[in-house]
């Protein structure tokens, strides 16, 4: 089987991998010089240190975070950990993590070309066809399959008749050293000014941080629009933000950008994962994990099925657990100013609820009743 994967970030670069190792021809382009930086909070949760796993990677070297820190509108704040057998996640910068997950693509067999900017791909009887561009000369590729991984922004979906996604988040972020030393634990602070969106301060080393907000584009839009005025605004107004970068912290680097969530993900011979997908939990924002299950998921159904039509079909049915997590993650988003307090007020009190509360949020959810139900009988 020839595969042609269009972007080499976590989705991409994990069906690669993934599709190399099971013997299949891999062509992965990306637009990018290589290696690239990308807007992101860096952080790499619990469930993405699984799915590395998965795919016989690990991130090595790095500070681990057993545990998150949250707060709500009230500003009540209380910390949880995870469960076993994935007790703990990290920051890496994108730069060097998606360039792990592409080597190791590269040494099992894949081709890799960056600034290769794929112009317009189309599915056939037969296969799929690329129009692919590198240093100013165009190319055709073809394959029997292409998985497109070319992020929020890519076009290549929409120009292959898939329908948009059903909502985005907006993010900015940006880096700055700290006052004191950080704590080695994510920070993530639901204040009335971003809620349900919330504010992030993570470790990327002892007294440096990523520093950044998420919002859904509606609320930004009732806010006026501008996200970095409304970092701004959050720099000041948070006193977990005050307490953990000062009063006011100089931002280097600041980048915004969006994180898609919700859409059908094949068409014919073409497999949508990652940001191109709509895999992102729309309540936390986290896309890394999902990404690269994603990844891993299309690779899984294309080895293991007899034609593209089946690999479509099964892939279709594994992407279920990404649109059941998305439908109790904007059930918890619209009822998140209530009920998070109640539960928030026993987690301060109860380190086990805590670490019951912190992976029933943060990992997916089957459904919003059961996230509900799981919560009360742990109370």
């Amino acid at each position: 089987m020839r595969a042609l994967i269009v972007g080499a970030g976590p989705g991409g670069a994990s069906a690669a991998l993934a599709l190399a190792r099971g013997g299949a021809q891999v062509f992965l382009f990306d637009r990018s010089r290589w290696p690239r930086d990308k807007t992101c909070g860096d952080g790499i949760s619990p469930l993405a240190i699984r799915e590395l796993a998965a795919l016989g990677l690990a991130v090595e070297g790095a500070v681990r975070l057993s545990r998150a820190r949250v707060s709500t509108p009230s500003e009540r704040d209380f910390r949880g950990g995870w469960p076993a057998p994935t007790p703990w996640g990290t920051t890496v910068v994108r730069r060097v993590f998606d360039a792990r997950i592409v080597d190791a693509a590269i040494a099992s067999g894949a081709s890799f070309e960056p600034e290769s900017h794929v112009r317009r791909i189309e599915s056939r009887d037969d296969g799929v066809a690329a129009v692919i561009e590198s240093n100013g000369v165009a190319r055709e590729v073809q394959a029997d399959v292409a998985i497109v991984a070319d992020g929020a922004a890519g076009a290549l979906a929409a120009q292959a008749g898939f329908a948009p996604h059903r909502s985005r988040l907006v993010t900015v972020r940006g880096y700055a050293d700290t006052p004191q030393p950080l704590a080695q634990e994510y920070g993530l602070f639901y204040d009335r000014s971003v809620a349900p969106g919330y504010g992030w301060v993570f470790p990327m080393s002892e007294r440096r941080a990523n520093a950044g907000i998420l919002v859904d584009e509606r609320v930004l839009a009732r806010e006026g629009g501008n996200a970095r005025a409304l970092l701004d605004r959050w720099l000041v107004e948070s006193r977990f933000a005050r307490e953990l970068l000062g009063p006011s912290p100089a931002l280097e680097g600041v980048k915004g950008g969006v994180i898609p969530t919700g859409r059908a993900r094949t068409r014919e011979r073409l497999f949508l994962v990652g940001d191109a997908a709509g895999v992102a939990d729309p309540f936390t924002a986290e896309g890394i994990y999902q990404a690269i299950r994603s990844g891993r998921l299309a690779a899984e159904a294309l080895l293991e099925e007899s034609d593209i039509a089946a690999a479509a079909r099964r892939y279709g049915r594994a992407c279920a657990e990404f649109d059941r997590n998305e439908r109790a993650a904007r059930m918890l988003q619209a009822t998140f100013n209530g009920s998070i307090e109640l539960f928030a007020r026993r987690a301060a009190a109860k380190p086990a609820f805590a670490d019951h509360l912190n992976t029933a949020v943060f990992f997916p959810k089957a459904s919003f009743l059961s996230f509900v139900g799981g919560l009360l009988r742990a109370l």
